[in-house]
């Protein structure tokens, strides 16, 4: 029963984020923004919140859990996988209806046919809001047998980047791409990322080698074969997307480059 109302407090609190920061941004802004602005910067806003949560979260169980990474235990590490599991339901819908706000040639078609080319264009973000909860959150709650919270701390903390990506999408949907604001948005989305989503893993693997007294080459071959390949299903992606951030961050600074030689 606890584990329901957890559950019930998240599927609360993320529409109800949304619902507040919209009606600030059309009470204070709404002469300024578009409906597209307003619910594009509502879900990129409601995204920062629970990725700051799932970072504070996950300080606080790495933290707490030093003594012994494998045996300690912290309450926040499965209530915060039960909280934040409605997230993904919410977070589809409200990208549904941030996409419909954004293509005004969709609007007026019938709701199959919106929700049709919702999904042919969102194929990515649908696919990881569907894997995402039905493989990490029956390993988190089930699976690792209570072993490891330090490890699901340091993994909640993987969210921290998602501020930076956030209001990179924001500036660049009010037409800010110019500005420097978005070029240092961009650098630190980009420095986060790679701290947060890749060099975690190498680190993950040093800290076990340092608690179980083994060499870092050889940590591989003493844990189970499913973390390796965890590991690995999810740092794949994560070096993909990094060289899409660099590779885009490389056209800016080369157009900049472009335009002081013209000067």
């Amino acid at each position: 029963m606890e584990e329901l109302g957890v559950f019930v407090c998240g599927s609360i609190f993320f529409p109800a984020c949304f619902i507040i920061i919209r009606y600030l941004l059309y009470a204070f802004f709404g002469s300024r923004l578009t409906d597209a602005d307003v619910h594009n910067v509502t879900e990129k806003c409601v995204s920062s919140i629970q990725a700051a949560t799932a970072t504070v979260v996950g300080l606080i169980i790495a933290v707490k859990c030093q003594k012994d990474i494998m045996m300690d235990r912290h309450w926040l590490t499965n209530t915060y996988a039960v909280f934040g599991m409605p997230y993904f339901s919410y977070d589809t819908v409200a990208m549904y209806y941030t996409y419909i706000h954004t293509k005004p040639e969709v609007q007026t078609q019938p709701f199959l046919h919106r929700l049709q080319h919702f999904a042919v264009n969102s194929k990515a973000m649908l696919v990881h809001h569907l894997l995402l909860p039905l493989i990490l959150f029956p390993s988190i709650i089930f699976f690792r047998r209570g072993l490891g919270d330090f490890f699901v701390g340091v993994l909640y903390m993987c969210e921290f980047t998602i501020p930076f990506i956030s209001a990179r999408m924001i500036l660049a949907q009010l037409q800010m791409k110019h500005t420097w604001y978005y070029i240092a948005v961009g650098l630190l989305m980009i420095g986060s990322f790679l701290v947060s989503r890749v060099l975690v893993f190498p680190f993950l693997y040093w800290r076990y080698a340092v608690y179980a007294g083994l060499p870092l080459a050889q940590v591989p071959v003493h844990i189970p074969l499913k973390c390796n390949l965890g590991c690995l299903l999810i740092l794949v992606p994560q070096l993909y997307w990094l060289f899409l951030m660099v590779r885009g961050a490389s056209k800016v600074f080369y157009k900049i480059y472009l335009k002081s030689k013209q000067h």
